[in-house]
């Protein structure tokens, strides 16, 4: 099975501009720039649905915020 899969995707001109600009002003590749957004953007979704399915359990246990169920606050 091969390591990574190629995807064709279609974006907005102005989208595909500004990741051209930024891959030229950092050196990597249009391909990292995605794969690293990517990766990032299904994080932060994996967090959020975490978070919603935790949060009653974490107001039962006294914890209100993010930030105090992360042990950002006390």
């Amino acid at each position: 099975m091969p390591v990574s899969k190629l995807i064709n995707i279609r974006v907005p001109v102005p989208l595909q501009k500004e990741l051209e600009y930024i891959s030229r002003s950092e050196h990597v590749s249009v391909s990292d720039l995605v794969r690293d957004s990517l990766r990032e953007f299904l994080a932060v979704r994996k967090f959020r649905s975490l978070s919603q399915r935790t949060r009653g359990y974490a107001r039962k246990a006294g914890f209100v915020t993010d930030d105090e169920i992360l042990g950002l606050k006390t």
